[in-house]
């Protein structure tokens, strides 16, 4: 499946929010302060394209959770930026107070009073394999989601004798 030439990063704008890119521009604001408005406006929205450079990349991501660099034959590199997501498992309950409650018993006409544990969910947040944006000399070529077959690349060329 070929990846488009624009893909919407919407899962940085859930995991990082806004705020996150807004930062981060501030922080490489004379590389954003050189791009055109709509460019500009893209980036603060989150989206990515085909072609953009690693400044745009981390405007929108952040840095990534590992980094790989791959030289190629041709003189170029492959740059793997892996951003996991966080997969939320549900582990047990607990209690965490008590609560409470008396009612009067017509019967005996005597106040019962009793306790009504409070009980909390827990869950565990686990980094599991989430998007990956492959770089070649340092400009985005696909962006590929956990799942997808890995990106196809130009095949070498066989030497001649």
């Amino acid at each position: 499946m070929k990846t488009p030439a624009c893909v919407a990063i919407l899962l940085s704008l859930m995991l990082m929010g806004c705020e996150s890119i807004s930062s981060r521009i501030k922080e490489r604001a004379a590389a954003f302060d050189n791009w055109a408005p709509a460019t500009q406006e893209r980036i603060r929205t989150g989206e990515l394209k085909v072609g953009d450079n690693t400044d745009m990349v981390y405007m929108v991501l952040g840095n990534p959770d590992t980094a790989e660099d791959i030289p190629r034959a041709d003189g170029s590199t492959l740059s793997i930026w892996s951003y996991p997501k966080l997969k939320q498992q549900f582990m047990a309950e607990e209690t965490v107070g008590y609560e409470d409650h008396s009612e009067y018993d017509i019967a005996t006409g005597q106040r019962i009073h009793y306790q009504i544990p409070n009980r909390q969910k827990v869950y565990q947040n686990t980094k599991v394999k989430g998007m990956q944006v492959i770089l070649r000399n340092g400009l985005v070529t696909s962006v590929r989601w956990a799942g997808e077959p890995p990106p196809t690349l130009e095949a070498e060329e066989p030497e001649s004798d």
